[in-house]
């Protein structure tokens, strides 16, 4: 048998390895300034952000078409051969313009014939008058004088007219169409010579679904792109909101304004929209890599004035583009965990990675809408 010690050696030897054994643990749980927690792993480097209020825009993108403000089908008021055409296809005409002159022989012809019987009129009437003031002439026969001289004023006015008809002018300022007749061709007040749109502002009509109807209403700015110009956006408001929903499809009409006073936006394009249906100046907003999801629900981690992080459930709102609104959960001020959320646990101390400050979380122009 080999040697053995006796009870009174093996006894120190065993209390001496003891007690540097728990040397060496006290010594390596003591938490220095930085450093794990006592007995605990060590503190996790985190990125924190402090939130604060933002201005929140809740846009929503969506298809639409630009129309002219108004339209109109040029038709003659009279019948008539067509004489000339006073504009060429494309033009820019102001409202009053004459763009169709139509043979007028019979209508000129009639107007001089009314103003003879008006100049006649009234030398009658003038004499009659004079002859009156004499009591050579009766009450009846200066009546029916005047009478005479009202009627010939009536004749030359409707002559007057039936002339102008013959001249068939821009009702608005707008843009010409394309011609549909030609000098010579007959024409009645059923022919269709021309269009003309007024574009120097435009309608851009689009839909939204029913459950937009509370966040829509007259003077939301919106923007717009279109084909020809893809790298640009042109601005507009809603003027216009349908008391009613359209039965097929539950969608609510909208109406925008868009000025286009270069005329660049033409009617009938196709417009992807960005409406802004919510706007609020204090919403208070957390990066997405900040929200942590579990079985209990969504949650970030809140860290305390002695950089402990805490589980604090949220409640979120409309999302932007890496950005989300905190709607309840959340004051101004209070510091989150925006990357390493992996890395913590509740209650446990957390580092500040990049020198240790909580950056401020910037708003940015998203488009998003309800969670």
């Amino acid at each position: 048998m080999p040697p053995q010690c006796p009870t009174s050696l093996r006894r120190p030897a065993a209390a001496l390895f003891a007690a540097l054994a728990a040397a060496a643990w006290l010594g390596c749980g003591e938490a220095g300034e930085g450093g794990p927690d006592a007995g605990g792993p060590p503190e996790p480097v985190v990125e924190l952000v402090t939130v604060a209020p933002q201005t929140l825009r809740n846009l929503v993108d969506i298809p639409g078409q630009l129309a002219s403000e108004f339209t109109v089908k040029i038709v003659p008021e009279i019948e008539g051969i067509l004489e000339t055409i006073e504009f060429a296809e494309g033009d820019f005409v102001e409202k009053g313009r004459v763009l169709f002159t139509l043979r007028d022989d019979r209508q000129a012809a009639s107007l001089s014939e009314a103003r003879a019987s008006l100049a006649l009129a009234e030398a009658t009437h003038r004499r009659t008058v004079t002859l009156a003031g004499q009591d050579i002439s009766s009450a009846a026969q200066l009546e029916r004088a005047t009478a005479e001289l009202g009627v010939a004023r009536a004749r030359v006015q409707l002559a007057e007219v039936e002339l102008e008809r013959t001249r068939i002018r821009a009702p608005f300022d707008g843009l010409m169409g394309a011609l549909w007749i030609s000098p010579g061709d007959r024409v009645t007040d059923e022919s269709h010579m021309t269009q003309i749109d007024a574009i120097q502002r435009l309608q851009l009509l689009f839909y939204l679904p029913e459950q937009a109807v509370a966040a829509v209403q007259p003077g939301i700015p919106v923007k717009i792109k279109v084909a020809p110009y893809p790298d640009e956006r042109f601005a507009g408001e809603v003027y216009f909101v349908s008391p009613t929903l359209e039965p097929e499809g539950r969608r609510i009409l909208v109406k925008a304004w868009m000025p286009n006073p270069e005329r660049r936006l033409r009617p009938g394009l196709f417009a992807e929209i960005e409406a802004e249906i919510d706007r609020r100046d204090d919403a208070l907003l957390v990066p997405d890599s900040a929200l942590v999801y579990d079985l209990e629900g969504t949650f970030v981690w809140k860290v305390d004035a002695e950089s402990r992080a805490h589980r604090a459930p949220v409640e979120v709102g409309v999302h932007q583009e890496g950005k989300v609104e905190v709607a309840k959960g959340l004051a101004p001020g209070d510091v989150v965990v925006s990357a390493g959320i992996h890395k913590v646990k509740d209650g446990q101390r957390v580092r500040p990675a990049a020198g240790g400050a909580a950056r401020p979380v910037a708003a940015e122009r998203g488009a998003g809408g309800p969670s």
